[in-house]
């Protein structure tokens, strides 16, 4: 029987046949605000994507001057940085969502930010699709994502294994070092010999190649003696110095403009038997310098006044503070003390090597209260946790590497400038990498971490169309790295994707030999820090754009106004 098609013809056949009923669409039209967020994240992703694996493409940066030469950039975090004024505004909106996104996955984990940029970019996409085509609530295909996400979290953490040695240090910079094997062996020394959290300090070098020194202790910059009547000796660390074992520390901001202002101490001090003090000062008059000459001259005890270390007023205080626990002394603050007069012998830090120059001042083995020195870490180790700028974070780096006490200087020599900008900062990048992967371990490398997470996505029951679709989206988005991988060395990503499902847990795609291999035996590694990074940001940031329906422009000079 033929389908009733004319209401007329309906009823005069005498019979009641339903009458066919057009299919409506969940929602007829795209939200514009997604629109506007999934093209600017695009366009960040879309310029940061070929530099993700083993052989990246690079992205140039015009440079602003014509006569600068342009920049040639691989990571992420630093071209979304460069790329700015995205027209119209409406899409400068999502390109800032990803750029805020990169900076933070930058200052977190020091690498693995277009592993991030490729998660968010698939995670958005599919949830637009899934909320404009198939009808699915926002709020509810959020919740399903971050459900998802600690399932994956907790699947690749079982895949980590710990980092043992230089050798396994090694293997993981190689990846990150981009060929640069002699760097990558350099950074795995380094951080073998000082453990995740000693002091690193990376510096540019005027002569081509590496050079790297171990220095007992710590030291700060910005600092060293006031004048050259305190230097002991003209040679040994940097030049001209001084050495005193054995040291005994004034800890204090003062001024030391009056010498009658030091005298108590001094008094006590040769007292007590103290043969050799440190005075920190914030300034001191040329009458001070010349009372503690004629008493180093005349033997009655050798002083020596270093500057207190400072590069903010924030970044003083707190290096006063530092001071005082690593040497068990009291610090005497210009805001609490007026003078010396409450000063007392026990007052005083004590470490067994004291030195400076005229520009650094160092410590050794400080003998302060283990139990303090551990409550400080602790403090310190909080607020890195906290820290949301580069600045903040390298300070904090740079304090909790001083009170573990073990210290490394790198040195990169480049042909050109920009050559050793490039290097300073990859070096710096694997560096956080390889803290992170010491302290939580590494996983197989090239997106076979996140390719294993899909079966614990497959074993979950979604308790609504929401989380259905929202595990659904969180399958594809892990298999977005590989993908990317596999194209940017010119090879078909469904065919490398399908060849991996078909092979051994723990066997990947290496892009370098074309062949599917056993990552952890290759050698091919990423910090499982970094990865777990790389999703919470990615996916809680993808997320929260998808529930995101209105953008709020300011007001605009008309000169900037879009037609």
């Amino acid at each position: 029987m033929g389908m009733v098609t004319n209401l007329s013809e309906h009823r005069r056949n005498g019979k009641q046949h339903p009458l066919p009923q057009p299919r409506q669409p969940a929602i007829v039209s795209q939200p514009a605000t997604y629109g506007h967020i999934q093209a600017g994240v695009d366009l960040i992703a879309n310029a940061i994507r070929p530099t993700l694996g083993p052989l990246p493409r690079l992205v140039v940066m015009e440079a602003l001057r014509r006569t600068d030469v342009p920049e040639f950039l691989d990571d992420g975090a630093t071209i979304a940085r460069r790329i700015i004024q995205i027209e119209p505004r409406s899409n400068d909106v999502g390109a800032m969502l990803l750029r805020h996104a990169l900076w933070k996955m930058r200052l977190e984990a020091g690498d693995g930010t277009t592993t991030m940029a490729v998660l968010y970019q698939a995670v958005l996409r599919e949830g637009i699709r899934a909320i404009t085509q198939f009808g699915c609530n926002a709020m509810l295909l959020r919740m399903g994502l971050e459900k998802g996400l600690q399932a994956v979290l907790q699947a690749v953490q079982q895949q980590a294994r710990p980092v043992i040695g230089k050798s396994g240090l090694a293997q993981l910079a190689r990846g990150m070092c981009q060929g640069d094997d002699d760097l990558a062996e350099l950074l795995s020394e380094l951080v073998d010999r000082v453990g995740p959290d000693g002091l690193i300090v990376i510096e540019g070098a005027h002569t081509a190649g590496l050079e790297r020194e171990y220095i007992e202790g710590t030291y700060w910059k910005l600092s060293g003696w006031f004048s050259r009547l305190f230097v002991r000796d003209v040679t040994g660390i940097g030049g001209m110095h001084t050495v005193f074992e054995d040291a005994a520390l004034l800890i204090t901001d003062f001024n030391l403009q009056e010498p009658q202002l030091l005298i108590p101490v001094l008094e006590r001090c040769v007292q007590a038997g103290i043969k050799q003090l440190v005075i920190l000062a914030t300034d001191i008059s040329e009458r001070s310098i010349g009372l503690l000459v004629n008493n180093n001259r005349a033997n009655v005890i050798q002083t020596l006044v270093v500057r207190t270390p400072k590069v903010s007023e924030l970044d003083r205080v707190a290096a006063i503070e530092d001071i005082a626990v690593m040497t068990g002394g009291k610090p005497f603050c210009a805001a609490a003390y007026a003078s010396f007069d409450e000063f007392r012998i026990e007052d005083l830090g004590r470490a067994r090597r004291a030195w400076a120059t005229e520009s650094l001042f160092g410590l050794y083995e400080g003998r302060g209260d283990p139990r303090q020195i551990r409550k400080r870490i602790a403090q310190i180790k909080g607020a890195l946790d906290k820290a949301e700028s580069e600045y903040a974070r390298g300070e904090l780096q740079a304090r909790l590497g001083r009170m573990h006490g073990d210290t490394a200087i790198l040195r990169l020599g480049a042909i050109h400038e920009a050559e050793r900008t490039a290097r300073k900062a990859m070096a710096e990048r694997a560096l956080t990498t390889l803290r992170g992967a010491l302290c939580d371990g590494a996983v197989p490398g090239g997106g076979v971490a996140l390719l294993n997470a899909q079966s614990v996505l497959q074993a979950f029951v979604a308790n609504n169309e929401e989380e259905r679709h929202a595990y659904k989206i969180l399958a594809r988005a892990l298999e977005e790295p590989m993908r990317a991988i596999a194209k940017n060395a010119g090879y078909a990503p469904d065919v490398i994707l399908e060849r991996v499902k078909l092979s051994a847990a723990g066997f990947g795609f290496d892009a370098v030999t074309g062949l599917i291999v056993d990552m952890r035996v290759c050698g091919v590694l990423d910090s499982a820090s970094v990865i777990q990074n790389a999703l919470e940001i990615a996916i809680g940031g993808a997320a929260m754009a998808l529930t995101t329906d209105v953008i709020v422009h300011h007001k605009m000079p008309v000169e900037c106004v879009e037609p």
